[in-house]
């Protein structure tokens, strides 16, 4: 490591590169939040968090008469944490043959294989936490989808949820892949995309959104339930939500749910849809009782400003879980960019050891650092990470099941 072809510098840097590009997820959401960690590189450590705003919609009124002859709703943000909770790092031991390796070499045999590996980690570890944090849902439970059309019903879900146009991107699995390549190539323009479809196996942009293809798609796994899950109380709003159950039953994070009586309605005037408004359960749940409380997401509000749902969910009515119990199924993902956010924040070169931390225009920050031991006469080097992630509009993202 000390040789002037391979310092820290350029490894971290290498490194950082490559994180990025081997993650299309990390790389296509919000990170301009983590401008708030950047500001003292020696100062931030698990744990560290930033508030993140979420500005409410606004509340219409008919008339010369302001506020309707009441009062004007308070403006209340909402808000979500954004907290630096996970680190991840690979470790690496050198040999003195491959501390004198220049850069390229260097790249290719012992960085890349390093960082294609914790790139995978990260990447599966922000679609679990996406997946988890996203109501909305099509297509059919253990099912690949065939056709663009399921693809179509995502955007839709976007659409009706106001998310922004652009940009959009799409995250499927290799078995989409290969069954969209084939049925869908001949509708691609232009040509070049057509012949990247033949060639690469690649979809390129489709539904409005920029597609990838990811091996490290999430399955969530349904809980347990021995018998029909109710609706247990009536008028309930907030973010959470009573249900009549059998004691030991079981509910997971990510579990997508509808209720009866609640159905969607248009964000901005609050006028109800034909369909049921989707929910998902934000936390694991094991019922010790006849009823049970389920944290979920989005809230049920029945007004404006922020409203959801037309009504609160019927008393004693259905409440409905996509896909069959102990069942897992695995989840592609259309979102907005802003629908998300992470933040990678720059770890300090701890006291006598040597390194160097390197933060990339995009904001991700990898910091390398080696340290000897002087009793057993050895050198380590270890590849570093510290991040956090949150959902800021989950609602703006859609899973497409299969």
């Amino acid at each position: 490591m000390a040789n002037s072809l391979l310092t820290h510098a350029i490894i971290a840097r290498e490194a950082a590169a490559l994180l990025e590009e081997l993650s299309p997820f990390c790389k296509n959401v919000n990170k301009a939040r983590q401008e708030e960690f950047g500001k003292d590189i020696q100062g931030y450590k698990p744990g560290s968090s930033v508030t993140v705003k979420i500005p409410p919609t606004g509340v219409v009124y008919s008339g010369a008469t302001f506020a309707g002859g009441g009062s004007a709703p308070d403006f209340q943000e909402g808000q979500i944490t954004l907290s630096l909770n996970t680190q991840k790092h690979v470790p690496l031991t050198f040999s003195a043959t491959e501390k004198l390796l220049n850069i390229t070499d260097f790249k290719e045999r012992i960085l890349m294989p390093q960082m294609t590996t914790l790139a995978a980690a990260v990447e599966a570890d922000l679609l679990l936490q996406a997946v988890q944090a996203t109501p909305n849902i099509v297509g059919t439970a253990g099912s690949i989808p065939t056709s663009m059309k399921t693809f179509s019903q995502a955007r839709a879900k976007l659409q009706r949820n106001l998310a922004p146009t652009a940009p959009r991107y799409m995250m499927m699995s290799d078995e989409v892949n290969v069954e969209l390549v084939d049925s869908t190539k001949a509708q691609f323009n232009p040509a070049a995309e057509v012949e990247k479809m033949f060639y690469e196996g690649s979809l390129g942009k489709a539904q409005g959104a920029g597609w990838y293809e990811c091996i490290n798609l999430p399955t969530i796994t349904n809980g347990t339930r021995a018998g029909s899950i109710t609706v247990s109380g009536a008028t309930q709003t907030g973010s959470s939500l009573v249900v009549g159950c059998t004691s030991g039953d079981t509910f997971k994070k990510g579990e997508v749910i509808t209720l009866a009586g609640a159905f969607e309605v248009h964000p901005l005037t609050g006028t109800a849809t034909t369909t049921l408004r989707q929910f998902v359960i934000t936390a694991d749940v094991t019922a010790a009782a006849a009823t049970a409380t389920l944290p979920i997401y989005p809230t049920i509000d029945t007004a404006m400003p922020n409203q959801t749902v037309s009504a609160s969910p019927t008393n004693g009515g259905a409440v409905t879980f996509w896909g069959s119990n102990a069942t897992g199924y695995k989840n592609n993902l259309m979102w907005h960019r802003d629908a998300y956010t992470a933040a990678f924040a720059p770890l300090p070169v701890l006291a006598s050891c040597e390194g160097y931390t390197a933060r990339l225009p995009s904001g991700i920050s990898v910091r390398v650092m080696t340290f000897g031991n002087g009793q057993t006469d050895t050198e380590s080097t270890r590849v570093d990470i510290l991040y956090g992630f949150a959902a800021v509009r989950g609602q703006h993202g859609c899973r497409v099941s299969q």
